[in-house]
């Protein structure tokens, strides 16, 4: 190991004592500098533009903005350069006479590639922490990930020790310098593009062009994704260029017959890290150190794969093994978006061996597009048999959910009632809800609006019924269809604002829901953090223990004009409930009417009352089989302060529900339940257009859906979006930044190395 870093010091000394070094990383730095200057520059526009038109989004981003497409260019110019470094490490040897010298050295022919290998490493390193300089300028800019800066690191070493080994091994190959850079430069720009070529073979072959692609590979490293594969193929090519360069070093002085053993055991070497990168292939390890791991499946998409991956289905029905699930994505080979859904795809089957997926040519697989129907490019149809699906241009979200679906036969129906002063759900106005139905719909829901003035009952299909902020009383008759449907095992969301109607809030009473009339006020710091006003209740902690809830503790949730709520009894036999949301300590409910809404609103004690105010409940209605002398035996606390008789109105509502029959019902993918589900929130503008995207609005949602359909696989976090940073440079900002980076820093360096080449040749002289 001594000779080793001995060769190693000597040749990382002769390099930086060379006129070479200091035009190297001069060079280097200057393009590295413009680059970053350009990509900051445009960065800047982008956020000047969306601040401007009041736009925010997924672009906004300094990792996605700057840093990846800095660390993607640097790669390039380390393909240009590096084989400069490594042409002269055993060319000069030869061209000076000097190899017949130190083969005479009790060194072995891996100690002199090692050695030589190790220095052009070092001067990558330098390179490398050069460009330190740049990031370090991102980090002052914003806040920086460390995640991905890692991740990029550890790309660019191994990309790096990829290029020198084979640098190396040119180098070992011939006398002339030139020739051993033009090959090197050559054969690793060809596995840079080969990735290009893939399009144009079909099967196997453009499957194995992709995996060839150096370029694919780094991919995921600037992203800030650690993946075995990329670690095996870097690793598997720079042990095999390091052997064949000692192959080829330990050639020049063997004879024919031993040199014939060497390249056999190279050709040996080929099968085992071919093999060995197959193994990655087949069970990869993956590690997203994205803040977000925004590159990763979501935690539901995970969840539903999972649940998938066994015999049986989420329904606990027995499924054939052999009952698999095929994808298939209809992207034009020069598509450019066919990429991003075939890295998809790719994640969803490594994850779950039932899935199989083929990226489809529509122009060329007709048979394909005739059997399933296809009219448009991107399209992508989900099959198990005789059954499939079709989808254009799904997301990751959409694409899961249609598998789930299709896997457990199931597509539940929600109705949302209208007639009564509903928000609409063709509205696509900030009080529309719009954004609601399609939300479900993504996530394989059948939404449909529903007006019981045209229907004696709700419809047997129906899965879920959802009554979005009435503002109107119901009927008689609406009311009593509710309860037939809830007695045959519906589900129901009603979502209340203050000034519920008051044939609602009486009926709310019968499952023990007592709606304040009222508007709570926080006076927390979350609001101004958030920067919303006292009548906008912002919950982080404030969330009960419950399915729906699991998950969402820490993610912000907004609701602006809650009314609260509070248990008519005590305890209400055959009814179990759970409080979901709470508002903050700092906070009360105003009773006042002339401050309620607007104006300054102000506790007073003993009128109001002060929080945590509950104003979201989940409640569980059995359905029979509850003992009727147990329920008149518990005590209940009425507001005249005398017990109820068992004959009061809500005994009389709960026995009717004991003893209707069941009504015929759309089936579930679980177990038929014995009890009927509701949540009652004392909000219904957090899923509105204009709030249902902000901060986990939408996972409690999708939340409560998935919980009264009886999908709880449904429930968890979905992806979240990327973190949005916008950053506006000054005039005076972008000329320093623009003059420090192209050639104050890259000078710098370069007079450094200059120096120390100077000094040098000063004491030889």
């Amino acid at each position: 190991m001594r000779q080793i870093l001995a060769i190693s010091r000597r040749e990382t000394r002769a390099f930086f004592r060379s006129a070479m070094a200091p035009v190297l990383l001069t060079g280097f730095l200057v393009m590295t500098g413009l680059f970053f200057t350009l990509f900051a520059y445009a960065y800047s526009e982008m956020s000047r533009t969306a601040l401007n038109t009041g736009r925010g989004g997924d672009f906004l981003n300094l990792t996605e903005g700057i840093f990846q497409p800095l660390v993607v260019d640097v790669t390039i110019l380390l393909l240009l350069l590096l084989p400069a470094v490594t042409m002269r490490l055993l060319s000069a040897e030869y061209r000076s006479g000097r190899y017949d010298l130190i083969m005479s050295y009790p060194v072995p022919d891996h100690g002199w590639v090692l050695g030589k290998w190790l220095s052009a490493m070092t001067v990558v390193a330098v390179m490398i922490l050069a460009t330190g300089a740049y990031f370090g300028v991102v980090a002052i800019l914003g806040k920086a990930e460390v995640g991905p800066v890692l991740a990029a690191l550890l790309g660019l070493v191994l990309l790096a020790a990829t290029i020198t080994s084979w640098g190396v091994f040119f180098s070992a190959l011939f006398v002339y310098q030139v020739v051993a850079y033009i090959l090197t430069l050559g054969f690793v720009l060809l596995l840079y593009v080969v990735g290009g070529l893939e399009p144009h073979f079909p099967g196997a072959v453009g499957n194995a062009v992709t995996e060839l692609s150096l370029q694919n590979h780094f991919e995921r490293f600037s992203r800030g994704v650690i993946d075995s594969r990329d670690v095996t193929y870097f690793v598997g090519l720079t042990v095999l260029g390091l052997y064949l360069a000692t192959a080829a070093l330990g050639s020049r002085r063997q004879s024919a017959s031993r040199r014939l053993w060497r390249w056999l055991a190279a050709a040996a070497l080929v099968v085992v890290v071919l093999a060995l990168h197959s193994l990655s292939m087949r069970w990869p390890l993956r590690v997203d150190l994205t803040p977000d791991r925004r590159y990763s499946l979501a935690p539901q998409t995970v969840q539903i794969l999972d649940a998938l991956a066994s015999e049986r289905d989420l329904a606990g029905a027995q499924v054939p093994a052999a009952d698999r699930i095929d994808i298939y994505a209809f992207y034009e080979r020069i598509d450019p978006a066919r990429k991003g859904v075939e890295v998809l795809l790719r994640a969803a089957t490594d994850r779950n061996r039932r899935l199989h997926y083929r990226v489809v040519d529509p122009q060329t697989d007709l048979e394909l597009v005739e059997r399933y129907g296809v009219t448009l490019s991107r399209s992508v149809v989900v099959a198990i048999g005789d059954q499939h699906t079709l989808l254009l241009q799904p997301s990751e979200s959409a694409l899961i959910n249609a598998v789930y679906r299709l896997a457990t036969r199931t597509r539940p129906v929600v109705y949302h009632l209208q007639g009564h002063g509903e928000h609409l759900l063709k509205s696509d106005e900030r009080p529309g809800y719009s954004g609601f139905a399609a939300a479900l719909r993504e996530q394989g829901y059948d939404v449909r609006p529903l007006a019981l003035t045209d229907f004696s009952a709700v419809p047997t299909d129906g899965r879920v019924l959802v009554i979005a902020g009435p503002r109107f009383d119901l009927e008689p008759t609406e009311l009593a269809a509710i309860d037939t449907f809830l007695a045959a095992g519906g589900a129901l969301m009603a979502l209340c604002d203050p000034g519920t109607p008051p044939t609602l809030t009486a009926w709310l009473r019968r499952f023990n829901v007592r709606l304040g009339d009222d508007v709570i006020v926080a006076a927390d710091r979350a609001q101004q953090e958030h920067g919303v006003g006292a009548r906008t209740l912002v919950v982080v902690d404030g969330y009960g223990t419950h399915e729906i809830t699991r998950g969402l503790a820490g993610v912000a949730t907004l609701f602006p004009l809650v009314q609260s709520m509070s248990r008519v009894t005590e305890r209400l036999p055959g009814i179990t409930g759970s409080i979901l949301l709470f508002s903050s300590p700092l906070s009360w409910s105003e009773q006042d009417p002339d401050t309620r809404f607007g104006g300054r609103a102000r506790f007073d004690r003993g009128v109001d009352y002060p929080g945590p105010l509950p104003f979201g409940v989940a409640l569980a209605v059995v359905r029979a089989g509850v003992d009727d002398s147990a329920a008149a035996a518990v005590p209940r606390r009425p507001a005249s302060g005398t017990l109820q008789s068992a004959d009061d109105p809500v005994m009389r509502y709960h026995r009717a529900l004991q003893t209707q029959p069941d009504a015929p019902q759309a089936a579930s993918v679980f177990a038929t339940s014995e009890t009927s589900r509701l949540v009652v929130l004392g909000n219904s503008e957090f899923a509105t257009n204009a709030n249902l995207g902000r901060y986990g609005n939408r996972d409690l949602l999708l939340n409560i859906l998935g919980w009264l359909s009886q999908e709880e696989v449904l429930i968890n976090l979905r992806g979240r979006d990327l973190v949005s940073e916008p950053v506006v440079l000054a005039v005076l900002q972008k000329e320093i930044l623009g003059w420090s980076c192209i050639l104050g820093w890259p000078l710098l360096v370069g007079g450094v190395s200059l120096a120390i080449l100077l000094r040098h040749r000063r004491r030889r002289g």
